[in-house]
C-alpha cells in the first residue's frame, strides 16, 4: 500500500470532507463502521413502539384483544353447553355446530364483498359484534333446540365474521401510508388475537366454575359489547376500497383450526417446484388439506366432551389442553414462517399428516386426562404446519394463479369446518368418542397417502389392488369347490 492513497469517509453528512487515511486507519475501516446497525430484534422492538404512536392503534389493539378473549373462552365450551344444558344428542349437536359454521362462512363472504364494493367496514363490523352479543345473551335463557338453531344461525354464526372484519377495518382506519408498516400493524394485531387463545380458555373455565354457563355467556356478551363500544368511537375514512384481503379470510374461524395464522406468507416463502403441477396434483393437495381440516375441526367439537364425559375430567382440564396447544402453536408458527422458503412443503405436510394420525390413535387409547395433556403438542405441530405451509404449497402448485390457489386453500378449510359438525355427531352417536378419534386418524392417514404418493403411482396401486382382489376371489372360489 506504500505510495498509494487510501481514502475514507470522515462523516455520513452530505459534503463531508474526504481525507487521506493511514495504514492503521485502513485497518479500522476494514473492521466496519464505528456504530454498526442495530440487530433485527432491536429494530422490530422499535417498530412495535412506533405503532403505539399511530392514531387509533391502541384502541384497535384493545378491541382485538377483547374479541379474541370472547371467542376463545366461549368456543371450547359451546359443545359442552349443548350436551349438558340444552340436552342435545351428539347428532343434534353436530347439526347445531355445522349450521353455525355455515352461517359464519356466508356472513363473512357477504361482508367482504359489501365492504369491497362500498369502501365501508365499520357498519358491518358493529353489526357482527352486536349480533354476537345478542346471541350469547340468548344462550343464557334459551334451551329449546329449534330456538337455539335460530340463535346460532342468525346471531352467533353471523357474529363470527367479526374476526375477519376487524382486520379489514384496521387497514382502513389506521393512517399508515407505508404498505410495509401497515402489514406490520396487521401482523401485530394477529399476534394479539392469537395470544388471547393462550389464556382465554382458562379464563372461561374459571368463569364457568364460578358462575356456570349463564355467567360465561353473560361475560362473552359483555366482551363483544365492549369491543363494539371501542369500534363505535373510532372513525373510518370514506372511500377506502378493496381492503378485505386474503389475510382477513385467514382469520375467519372456519379457516383456522385453533389460532389464526399470524402473518400472510410473502414472496420469499414460496419455492420453485420442478415441472408444472397437473390438475390431479392440485386436487390431491386440496383433498388432503380438506381431510386434515375436517379431522381437526371435528376434534375441537369432540375433545371437550371426551375430556369431561368420557374421561371424567373437569372444565379446567379442557382449558389447560387448549391453552397449552395455543401456547406451543405460536412459536412453531413463527419458526416455520421464518424458514418456509427453505422447507420442502410436501414432505412437511406428509409428516404433519403422519403426526396427526399418531395423535388420534394415542387419543383413542388414552386412559386418563393426564395422558392427553402432553399430546396437545402434537396437535399444535399439525396446526402450525397446515397454517404456515398449506396455503403456500397450493400457491406453489399454481404459480400463475395465486388468487385461485388461495381461494382453493380456504375453501378446503371451510368445507372441513362445515362438515365436521354433522360428521362428529354421527360418529360419536355410532362409535363413541374413541371410535370417532380412530376415524379421524383414518382421515389423517388418507391425507398422508395423498401427500406422500406421487400421482403416477395411483394407477399402479389400483391395478395391483384389483389383481390382488381377483386372486383372492379365485382362491375362495376354488376352496368352495
Amino acid at each position: 500500500m506504500q505510495g498509494a492513497q487510501v481514502y475514507a469517509l470522515a462523516s455520513q453528512v452530505d459534503n463531508a470532507p474526504v481525507v487521506p487515511a493511514t495504514k492503521s486507519a485502513a485497518r479500522i475501516a476494514r473492521r466496519g463502521p464505528a456504530f454498526p446497525d442495530p440487530p433485527p430484534s432491536v429494530l422490530k422492538t422499535a417498530r412495535f413502539f412506533d405503532l403505539l404512536h399511530i392514531p387509533g392503534f391502541k384502541p384497535l389493539a384493545a378491541a382485538t384483544l377483547m374479541l379474541g378473549v370472547a371467542m376463545s373462552f366461549t368456543a371450547p365450551y359451546l359443545s359442552l353447553f349443548g350436551v349438558e344444558r340444552a340436552g342435545m344428542t351428539p347428532l343434534k349437536l353436530g347439526i347445531f355446530m355445522t349450521l353455525i359454521a355455515a352461517s359464519g362462512v356466508l356472513a363473512s363472504t357477504f361482508a367482504g364483498r359489501w365492504s369491497d364494493a362500498s369502501g365501508r367496514h365499520r357498519p358491518l363490523l358493529l353489526a357482527a359484534l352486536v349480533a354476537a352479543a345478542l346471541g350469547y345473551l340468548c344462550l343464557c335463557v334459551v334451551r329449546d333446540y329449534r330456538l337455539l338453531l335460530a340463535v346460532g344461525i342468525v346471531f352467533i354464526g353471523a357474529g363470527g365474521s367479526a374476526i375477519s372484519m376487524v382486520f379489514s377495518f384496521s387497514r382502513a382506519a389506521l393512517p399508515v401510508p407505508d404498505q410495509a408498516e401497515r402489514a406490520f400493524a396487521s401482523a401485530t394485531l394477529r399476534t394479539i388475537l392469537s395470544a388471547a387463545w393462550v389464556f382465554g380458555p382458562s379464563v372461561g373455565a374459571l368463569v364457568l366454575a364460578g358462575a356456570g354457563f349463564y355467567g360465561l355467556f353473560l361475560f362473552a356478551a359483555a366482551s363483544f359489547g365492549a369491543c363494539a363500544a371501542i369500534v363505535w368511537r373510532m372513525r373510518e375514512p370514506q372511500g377506502h376500497l378493496g381492503d378485505h384481503t386474503v389475510e382477513d379470510t385467514a382469520s375467519e374461524p372456519s379457516a383456522a383450526i385453533t389460532v389464526p395464522p399470524l402473518i400472510a406468507p410473502g414472496d420469499e416463502a414460496h419455492e420453485d417446484l420442478p415441472g408444472v403441477a397437473s390438475a390431479n396434483d392440485i386436487r390431491r393437495a386440496v383433498a388432503a388439506l380438506t381431510l386434515l381440516g375436517l379431522a381437526a375441526n371435528a376434534t375441537m367439537i369432540v375433545l371437550p366432551l371426551y375430556i369431561v364425559h368420557g374421561l371424567s375430567g373437569t372444565h379446567l382440564d379442557v382449558s389447560v389442553m387448549l391453552g397449552l396447544g395455543a401456547l406451543t402453536e405460536i412459536p412453531m408458527m413463527l419458526a416455520l414462517g421464518a424458514k418456509s422458503s427453505s422447507l420442502h412443503k410436501p414432505n412437511w405436510l406428509a409428516a404433519c399428516a403422519a403426526v396427526h394420525a399418531a395423535y388420534f390413535v394415542a387419543m383413542s387409547l388414552a386412559g386418563s386426562v393426564q395422558v392427553l395433556i402432553p399430546m396437545q403438542i402434537l396437535n399444535a405441530f399439525v396446526v402450525a404446519v397446515t397454517s404456515c405451509l398449506g396455503m403456500t404449497y397450493v400457491q406453489d402448485l399454481m404459480p400463475h394463479a395465486p388468487g385461485r390457489a388461495t381461494a382453493l386453500f380456504f375453501n378446503a378449510a371451510r368445507v372441513g369446518s362445515i362438515l365436521s359438525g354433522v360428521l362428529s355427531g354421527l360418529l360419536v352417536q355410532a362409535f363413541s368418542y374413541r371410535g370417532t378419534f380412530l376415524f379421524c386418524g383414518l382421515l389423517a392417514l388418507c391425507a398422508l397417502v395423498l401427500f406422500a404418493v406421487p400421482g403416477y403411482r395411483y394407477p399402479q396401486m389400483w391395478h395391483a389392488a384389483r389383481r390382488f382382489a381377483r386372486t383372492q376371489y379365485r382362491k375362495g372360489q376354488a376352496q368352495r369347490r
